[in-house]
């Protein structure tokens, strides 16, 4: 007899003008740097809330723009006072640590505009200026004293590193539990002084189940560029997160999202020198009904 057909199911968001959709993130991430025998541990977290304005959609692909509503950051580095930066904060209040962080977030809305499955599309007009997730404030840390190599040289690019990567890619044909998909994406590290190099990272989708209109997706990544050198390898730590996500198939949109972080790197700040990274960031859709807490 033959086998009964596996039951599919086609994945699509759905948006519509004048929808607005706003998401909870939090991330904690801990670097660790050894060298010889001097230790570094450098903690940060980050509790931010994203603004999402749909403006229209045309056929398969919909414009929308993002604003930060509120952000909260932290970071400590060994014993040293924790530094703390709230987007409320006026200009002379912000800590030299979080300056770009906050000079970012006074920019323009970035617009942008994506398909059905997910899959970004540069914007015609008032194209949004490249910018870094802030959900990665060990980016913009001070410059290390002397004779220190500062572990915030390390971490380029967090889970959704552009304003428009808030959506994971969806499958274009139906897909059964058990199903995968994949995608490749460039992302740029320093070779050298004023050398940018474009790293090829691969990310592979499997469908684990769908439970009561819910699908829950599995992801994982690895670089396929072949590498020269642990310096390139150790700014590619926040790259390659595995982690999950939840679909609403009925309503068209991601309600949840787990990025998780753990790499480590053998001679990254030169011999003897261990890099380790741990951390993960999860990201909620707040229903009407839900109030925020970012601080």
């Amino acid at each position: 007899a033959a086998q009964p057909a596996a039951q599919t199911w086609t994945m699509r968001y759905q948006f519509h003008p004048g929808q607005q959709l706003r998401y909870q993130s939090k991330q904690q991430m801990t670097l660790e740097a050894q060298v010889g025998e001097n230790q570094r541990v450098d903690v940060s977290q980050v509790r931010q809330i994203r603004r999402y304005a749909v403006s229209e959609t045309t056929g398969d692909l919909s414009r929308l723009s993002m604003q930060f509503e509120d952000v909260w950051m932290h970071r400590q580095v060994d014993q040293e006072p924790p530094v703390e930066f709230r987007s409320s904060m006026k200009p002379g209040e912000v800590p030299e640590v979080f300056r770009n962080v906050a000079h970012s977030l006074r920019g323009a809305a970035p617009i942008f505009q994506i398909t059905s499955v997910g899959r970004a599309v540069a914007a015609q007009a008032e194209p949004a200026k490249p910018q870094k997730s802030v959900a990665s404030p060990v980016d913009s840390a001070p410059e290390a004293k002397s004779g220190e190599k500062s572990v915030a040289d390390v971490s380029p690019r967090s889970g959704g590193a552009d304003p428009g990567a808030f959506l994971m890619l969806l499958p274009e044909t139906p897909v059964s539990a058990g199903g995968t998909w994949k995608e490749e994406f460039l992302v740029q590290v320093r070779g050298g002084q004023d050398l940018q190099l474009p790293v090829q990272i691969l990310r592979t989708y499997r469908l684990e189940s769908v439970e009561n209109g819910i699908a829950k997706v599995t992801f994982r990544s690895s670089v396929r560029t072949p590498l020269r050198g642990t310096v390139v390898r150790s700014q590619l730590i926040q790259a390659t997160p595995s982690g999950s996500f939840l679909l609403d198939l009925k309503r068209g949109l991601m309600v949840r999202r787990e990025f998780r972080w753990n790499e480590t790197v053998i001679g990254a700040l030169g011999p003897e020198s261990i890099l380790a990274s741990h951390g993960n960031q999860t990201d909620e859709l707040l229903e009407e009904a839900a109030e925020p807490v970012a601080n």
